[in-house]
């Protein structure tokens, strides 16, 4: 009878962490479509997602292609995207600069950017897909917050990226499946 006690103490131990676990505030969407960027340097450009591309989400609303905070606190949040310029036939000389950016509340008053990285790409890794990360940091943000991933190609690249319609950008890389994410965890 003893033993009995003893493991269903043990299984509702287990079931509780699991639970606690279940409930971990966090967000986490990733993209498995390519996507099409426009050569227009020094333009922002959305990198858009879809309610199937959301893999975990207990502290945001995803609607309408936004992701919007649900509650006042601090947050971690980290993002990356695999990005291919495709281009063929360039010189030595020629590089293309981009910058990838997670912005808070896009297009109104009190957009601002939370984080940002550059990559150049020079002769030789044009038609090769780099990942851009936005390493993890702390933010506090509001009730109705909305946080997106933007890319931009700087105005001191030399050449253009492909310019064809059919060909995407944002893409996986040899040996993965992600293509652009984002993660967001609750701190307090």
């Amino acid at each position: 009878m003893e033993k009995v006690f003893k493991d269903i103490i043990k299984l509702l131990i287990l079931f509780v962490g699991i639970s606690g676990f279940a409930q971990e505030k966090t967000f986490y969407i990733r993209s498995l479509r390519s996507i099409h960027l426009q050569n227009t340097p020094n333009e922002m450009q959305q990198l858009r997602f879809q309610p199937i591309d959301v893999v975990y989400n207990k502290i945001t609303q995803f609607l309408n292609d936004k992701i919007t905070i649900s509650a006042d606190g601090t947050y971690e949040i980290s993002a990356f995207a695999n990005i291919n310029p495709g281009v063929m036939g360039s010189t030595v000389k020629d590089s293309i600069h981009m910058e990838l950016y997670l912005i808070k509340n896009p297009n109104s008053s009190s957009e601002s950017i939370l984080g940002k990285t550059e990559f150049k790409y020079s002769y030789g890794n044009f038609d090769v897909a780099a990942g851009l990360l936005i390493g993890p940091f702390e933010v506090v943000m509001q009730k109705n917050d909305e946080i997106s991933l933007w890319v931009k190609i700087l105005p001191t690249s030399t050449i253009a990226i492909n310019q064809s319609d059919k060909y995407d950008h944002v893409t996986k890389p040899t040996g993965m499946q992600q293509i652009a994410g984002m993660r967001i965890a609750k701190l307090l």
